[in-house]
């Protein structure tokens, strides 16, 4: 078990949208924090006597080396997501291959507790069963392909040097202000008085999981005794591109009507089984999805 107070932890990626909420709730159990990531990401924490925040790359091992020097615990979360993998696949080679090679190697040498991954569900692939974590991974992006590769050294750091870890694969994660994803793109769309789109007839179904209940599950996996597992982390709920696009509309007290667009969609259904996390690390999901669209809603158009 891992002591998160008065301890301190590196969390790549901490400036992000996941990861800021993870750096808050180490800092409610009265953790220390060094964020690294990108220049000028981590700005809101500037100041935080409790915080750090170290501006590096992780394509670059002497600096990932610094980052993790003194550190308990490492939560690996900086990535480049999904659309910029597929638009520059060399570029998610070397910053989600060997980024996450650099700080698997880096933690190991420098003795670190426990690294938690965040992982994503992307590593199933598409598939209409709802995935455990012993469903096949049949990846076909190159995203998911960078994440499989990520879980399986940190899969092998373990079983040579036997390095503690926990990989966690997020389902749809939103939240206020995410800035990419269905909930982001429909209210800045209705910010902007434009009706959203659905592409296809909108009955595409995921797992949507607020922001908040996953960082708790990301703080959790690393406070717990549990090492070398992987954990789907999701909220169960399964609800269509549809439903969400609607209940947005009716709590942004919106009189528009979404536009179909007749695109063709090659995901129709990605949801995973949480029943795993819930056993082995006491993680549930606590927000429901129209209580965490009504906090999107009132943060970011309700706030203007």
């Amino acid at each position: 078990m891992v002591q998160l107070s008065g301890q301190r932890f590196l969390v790549t990626g901490g400036g992000g949208f996941i990861g800021r909420y993870v750096v808050e709730q180490l800092l409610a159990q009265g953790a220390r924090v060094r964020i690294f990531d990108l220049p000028g990401r981590g700005e809101r924490f500037h100041g935080h006597p409790a915080v750090e925040v170290m501006a590096g790359d992780l394509r670059r091992p002497e600096e990932v080396r610094r980052a993790v020097g003194g550190v308990a615990g490492v939560f690996h979360m900086a990535v480049l997501p999904l659309n910029p993998s597929t638009e520059t696949p060399r570029l998610c080679l070397e910053v989600n291959v060997d980024g996450s090679f650099n700080v698997f190697e880096a933690a190991q040498q420098a003795g670190v507790q426990k690294v938690v991954f965040s992982s994503a569900s992307s590593v199933y692939g598409d598939t209409l069963e709802v995935m455990d974590e012993a469903h096949p991974l049949g990846a076909r992006t190159i995203y998911g392909a960078s994440k499989i590769a990520g879980e399986a050294f940190l899969r092998a750091f373990n079983g040579t040097w036997g390095q503690d870890y926990v990989t966690l694969r997020y389902m749809n994660v939103y939240g206020p202000f995410m800035g990419f994803g269905l909930v982001d793109s429909v209210l800045q769309r209705i910010a902007s008085g434009q009706p959203p789109t659905i592409n296809g007839d909108g009955s595409q179904s995921f797992d949507f999981v607020y922001v908040s209940d996953v960082a708790a599950a990301t703080v959790r996996a690393m406070e717990s005794e549990v090492s070398d597992e992987v954990f789907n982390v999701g909220s169960g709920e399964e609800r269509t591109v549809r439903d969400v696009v609607f209940t947005l509309l009716e709590l942004a007290e919106s009189p528009m009507q979404p536009e179909f667009g007749d695109v063709q969609v090659p995901m129709v259904r990605r949801v995973g089984s949480s029943e795993k996390a819930a056993r082995l690390l006491g993680w549930r999901a606590e927000v429901p999805l129209r209580a965490g669209l009504r906090r999107v809603v009132a943060e970011q158009l309700h706030s203007r």
